[in-house]
Formats: structure tokens, C-alpha cells, sequence
């Protein structure tokens, strides 16, 4: 049976006739309702009593839920065969268990197999989706009773006991053939809804307790419970019209295959189709998308892809790859393939991707510089900026006051106050305020009254300055580890010391050749270095 997989996905649509097109109706005329999928084509197996069998309210066997199930799967291009012919109507949960443990063999009821007959337990095996409804003949009997004599508490508890226990049996066994299949229970609904009020109270009470105990004996077991209580209690009069049947109709079942199992059964990750698309981000205005081919019963025609929601392009099937170009920069798109086929259907599962364009960011003067990455991360980030000109002159010093305003803006730093320094007046204000922030959060002290704000930048005080915006930030001292391995630091105190070690052993910074060279200026390609490290350790830090 596995290895005839493609032969049944092949022969679905012929063999789903019997569920698909209404008895006497011209096979001749076929129109091709299956849509095309990227899923793995899935083999479901529905087992259980009357209500997968098909038993309607006037006693005639038609379409379960399990039908409509299968019907709706196969339509999306979600199974390759179905099977309900191990459901009979008056089965217990003990002839389920029998007929699983004899390993019985019974007629094919559905479509997608090669052999008119089938085993119980390759049927399992085989199954990425299976269906349990039983446990309900048990109890009726009794519940029959229960009109005339009132509910037996005792004899229900039994009941309900033996049940649930042949439901994890039964489960057990399922789970031993195929640990990987996905197993959906059917909760109960209210069977007699027509009986007096006073018996209506005592049943509630019990399908609650029951439905309660079943659903932890399911998800105990990995399987997913599937409540349809609900379901039915919503629409008595067109879900149960019969008074003297408890069986569904149509619309019944319908209702309980679209609202309780067809959602339960789509979450599952046998559909995660997410692997089948891949972007390539080009540049800030240009992205390469490609995708794994369709599959479909027929034939697939051709691809819509759809931007944002709308159909941007539709491309022959032959092709499994586009290029998106003339988009925004920093902007967020959602792009959706679906697969198309002859007759029209489009693929339901498809592959979505969302990505965001890259930020336009370039300079005219960093093309071959060693900091090109840290200068645009920096750039990317806000962290610096760039000229006028599209330059970003990374050889050029940064002032005091550059490299100050810099660490306040990254922080989000902000102060009413003034700073003490008498030669920073000629700064825009924004500038003073920055300095007033850097100095009012201790992270610059500047010289008596002066600040020195045109002087380029050390490195050891660019230092200092990151020590102390770290331990402002965490709310306490940075420990070393050890001692730093350069050669021309020993003469610092032990605040600069502690700084530069700081930064290396965070790897913000490495030297050169034993050497920190505290009293160099600070460049922008290394002062965008230095600020992009040090913004990825305060993110790493704070998510730890």
C-alpha cells in the first residue's frame, strides 16, 4: 500500500465518485473540483460507529461527517484516499478494539485504494489522519431505560467506565501501529434532547463528566479530543428532527465535519507548507523569490503570486521563481504563491513569506574600507549618520561632542537640566542637551568648566564613557575577568583600566599588536565599531 501512494493520488478523482457525483449521474462529465497542493498528500482512515458509518434520522445510511471530512481534504488537495469501512452502525468501542486486535479485513468504503478489501491495522499504518467516533452504543441501552425508570447512576458509571477504557485501548493500539498518525476523538452531544426536562438535567450533567473524562483520556494518550456538544445544542431542530432518533442529519453532520473536525484536523503540521518558499533579499528595492513545485491531480497550469494581498503576477508552471523589483526600502511585504490549475482551482495551504526591504544605505567612501559592515549597521541602526554629500568620512576624527551626543541618542537618554560646561554655547541645542543629559546620567565629566567639545574623542575616554553608559544601563559595575593585554594602559587609573577591559573582553574591541593606544582619536569607522558592539551587548544582556 505505500508504495502505490502516486497511483491513488493519481486515481482520487476517478475513484471519489461514489462520494463526489449522485448515483445515475454521467461519469462522462467530470469537472476536476480537487485543487492543486504543496502538502504531502495524506491517507485518512475513519473508524468507529453509526455516526461514520452515515446513519441519518430516518434510519438510512448516507454521508457521515466523516464524508463531508474527506470530501472537503480532498477537494483542497489535502488526501490522497479515504476509508470508512471499518464503521458499522450498533459498533461499541469493544468491536472497534476486537476488530483492531484481530486485525479484520473489510470491504473498502471510500476512494484512493487499488484492492477492494483492506486489513484493519495496514489501513493504520498507513494513515497520517484517523477518526474515532464510539463509545455511545455502549450507554444508549441504558440510556433508553432511563425514560420509563430513570437514569441508573450505577449502571451508567459502569458503562461509561468500560468505554473510556476501551477508548484508551483503543488508542494504545493506534499508537503502537503508528505513533506518527494524528488521532481525533469525537466528544458526545446531547443524544436526547427531546426527553423531559427533569432527565435532561441528570444526562447534562453526566455528558459533561464524561466529556471531561474522555478528553483526558485522549490527550493523555497524544490524541486531540473534538468537542461537538456545542455544535449540535445550537440547532437541535435541523442538527436532531427525529425525537425518536439520535442520529444526525445531514446537516448535522455536515455541521460537525466543518465546525469541530475540519478545523482540528487543518492545524495539524501535516500542512505547514512554510519550507516551500524561500526569499533572497537583493538589495533595498529588489528580492528573489522561488518555490518548490505543485502537485496536483491533473495538472498544473500556472502560479498567482500575491503582494500584499493582491495578485501582482501569474507565471507558467514551468516556472518556480520571481524577481520583485521597484520595491519600497524599509518596508514590510507579504507575498502568497498559489498554485492554479486547467479548471481553475487554486491551491488552499501556500507557501507565505514576509520579509522587510533592506534600509537604501550606502556611502560613496566605504566600498573597500575594512568598518564597511559596522558602518552600515551603525547607519542602520541610527547610530551614526552619514554627510550630505553620501559621504561618511570613517578616517575622520569624532569630536567629544560628537561621540557624545552619539551614546546619548542611542540610550534614549533625556534631562531638563543644564550641563556646567561655558564652552558648549555656540552648540545648537540639541547638542547642549545631549551634553547636559551625558553629563546629569554620569557618563562625561569634562575638565573644571570646560568640556572640550571640538577635541577629538580618546579612546580611552570613548571608554570610559561605554563603561559608564553600561553600568548606567544595568544598574551595576561591570566585573572583570582578568587583566587586559596591553602594554600602554598601566599608567591609567583603575576606572580606564576597568573601561578598556572591559571592552575586551565583550569583544568590542581587540587592539592592536599588545596596544589599546588610549590617547589616539577616536576615527567614525572604529567609533561605529565600538557603538554597534556595544549596542549588541546591551540587547544580549538585557534579553538574558
Amino acid at each position: 500500500m505505500q508504495l502505490s501512494k502516486k497511483f491513488r493520488f493519481l486515481a482520487a478523482g476517478v475513484l471519489a465518485l461514489q462520494l463526489a457525483v449522485p448515483i445515475g449521474a454521467n461519469a462522462a462529465v467530470q469537472v476536476d473540483y480537487i485543487a492543486p497542493s504543496w502538502v504531502a498528500q495524506a491517507d485518512y482512515v475513519a473508524l468507529g460507529d453509526s455516526l461514520v458509518h452515515g446513519m441519518n434520522e430516518v434510519g438510512i445510511i448516507g454521508l457521515s461527517y466523516a464524508d463531508f471530512v474527506a470530501q472537503a481534504l480532498q477537494q483542497d488537495g489535502f488526501i490522497t484516499s479515504y476509508n470508512k469501512g471499518f464503521a458499522y452502525s450498533g459498533y461499541t468501542t469493544k468491536n472497534v478494539l476486537e476488530d483492531i486486535q484481530n486485525d479484520v479485513e473489510k470491504p473498502v468504503t471510500g476512494f484512493g485504494y487499488q484492492s477492494d478489501k483492506v486489513k484493519l491495522r495496514t489501513s493504520i499504518k498507513e494513515a497520517e489522519i484517523i477518526t474515532l467516533t464510539a463509545g455511545a452504543n455502549d450507554l444508549i441501552p441504558i440510556l433508553k431505560e432511563s425514560q420509563t425508570t430513570g437514569i441508573n447512576a450505577a449502571a451508567m458509571l459502569k458503562a461509561s467506565q468500560g468505554a473510556i477504557k476501551n477508548i484508551a485501548a483503543i488508542l494504545e493500539e493506534i499508537k503502537k501501529i503508528n505513533p506518527n498518525a494524528q488521532v481525533y476523538v469525537m466528544g458526545y452531544y446531547n443524544s436526547f434532547p427531546y426527553y423531559s426536562e427533569d432527565l435532561q438535567k441528570q444526562f447534562k450533567m453526566l455528558l459533561t463528566v464524561m466529556n471531561t473524562t474522555i478528553k483526558t483520556t485522549v490527550e493523555k494518550a497524544g490524541a486531540i479530543f473534538v468537542s461537538t456538544y456545542d455544535i449540535i445544542a445550537k440547532d437541535v431542530p435541523s442538527y436532531l428532527p427525529n425525537p425518536e432518533n439520535i442520529h444526525l442529519s445531514e446537516a448535522g453532520y455536515l455541521a460537525v465535519a466543518n465546525e469541530a473536525f475540519l478545523p482540528a484536523i487543518k492545524e495539524s503540521t501535516l500542512w505547514d507548507v512554510s519550507k516551500a518558499i524561500q526569499v533572497n533579499i537583493k538589495d533595498s528595492t529588489t528580492v528573489k523569490l522561488s518555490w518548490q513545485e505543485a502537485k496536483d491531480n491533473v495538472g498544473i497550469t500556472n502560479y498567482n503570486v500575491y503582494v500584499n494581498g493582491k495578485l501582482a503576477f501569474t507565471q507558467n508552471a514551468d516556472t518556480t521563481a520571481i524577481t520583485l523589483d521597484h520595491l519600497k526600502e524599509n518596508t514590510v511585504y507579504t507575498v502568497n504563491v498559489k498554485a492554479v490549475d486547467a479548471a481553475g482551482n487554486e491551491s488552499v495551504q501556500s507557501p507565505t513569506v514576509t520579509f522587510t526591504t533592506e534600509r537604501a544605505l550606502s556611502f560613496t567612501d566605504i566600498e573597500n574600507h575594512w568598518a564597511k559592515e559596522f558602518i552600515l549597521k551603525a547607519a542602520e541602526e541610527g547610530i551614526m549618520k552619514g554627510y550630505a554629500d553620501g559621504t561618511f568620512r570613517p578616517e575622520q576624527n569624532v569630536t567629544r561632542a560628537q561621540a557624545t551626543s552619539i551614546l546619548v541618542r542611542s540610550l534614549g537618554l533625556t534631562t531638563k537640566e543644564q550641563a556646567p560646561f561655558t564652552d558648549i554655547s555656540s552648540y545648537d541645542v540639541g547638542t547642549q542637551s545631549e551634553i547636559a543629559a551625558a553629563y546629569a546620567y554620569g557618563l562625561v565629566k569634562g575638565t573644571g568648566e570646560k568640556f572640550n567639545p571640538g577635541q577629538p574623542v580618546t579612546r580611552a575616554q570613548l571608554a570610559l564613557m561605554i563603561n559608564r553608559a553600561y553600568e548606567h544601563q544595568l544598574k551595576h559595575s561591570y566585573a572583570v575577568k582578568g587583566k587586559a593585554p596591553f602594554s600602554d594602559i598601566a599608567s591609567y587609573n583603575e576606572e580606564t583600566k576597568r573601561a578598556i577591559t572591559m571592552l575586551y573582553e565583550q569583544g568590542i574591541v581587540i587592539g592592536s599588536e599588545g596596544e589599546f593606544s588610549p590617547e589616539a582619536p577616536t576615527k567614525r569607522s572604529h567609533a561605529a565599531k565600538i557603538f554597534v558592539n556595544f549596542s549588541s551587548l546591551l540587547k544580549n544582556t538585557e534579553v538574558k
